[in-house]
């Protein structure tokens, strides 16, 4: 495998869409009377920690991927003969199992009917690449700004 630094697809529709909203909401319900305190005081602290796990960028090194996030990188560890491919109908029966749905990008776990269950390190579901290996039961999905550079990265 080769090396590498990869840039994040900027955010798809939905993400900047579900983002701004957040934000938005978060600097107005605080001047909305009668407004619960709880929702008021919760929000920054969602948007917050969201903020921390989203992702700013990819690293290929030694075989592994490095995601970077704000304020620190997840290493995952590719097992031997993981692969990488574009998946352009990624979005097709997706369904969120637990994790981030549109909030600075997609993260956490998500299921769809051709891979099954998979990790997302997303920003752009249009720029999706999965990693996987069968016989480690090893899925995840990156969206880099440039898919066939980070494809052939991996598959060499």
């Amino acid at each position: 495998m080769i090396s590498g630094n990869f840039k994040t697809a900027p955010m798809d529709t939905m993400a900047r869409v579900v983002t701004v909203l957040m934000i938005v909401a978060a600097g107005v319900l605080p001047f909305i009377p009668g407004m619960i305190m709880y929702i008021v005081a919760i929000l920054p602290v969602i948007l917050f920690v969201t903020w921390l796990f989203s992702v700013t960028g990819y690293f290929l090194e030694n075989n592994n991927l490095i995601v970077v996030r704000p304020l620190w990188k997840t290493t995952i560890v590719l097992p031997p003969g993981a692969l990488a491919q574009k998946e352009p109908e990624i979005k097709d029966g997706l369904l969120k199992i637990m994790g981030n749905g549109g909030l600075f990008g997609y993260t956490g776990g998500f299921r769809n009917r051709k891979l099954g269950n998979f990790k997302a390190y997303a920003t752009n579901w249009s720029h999706a690449v999965s990693i996987t290996s069968e016989e480690d039961d090893f899925r995840i999905i990156v969206t880099p700004e440039d898919p066939l550079q980070f494809i052939q990265s991996i598959n060499g």
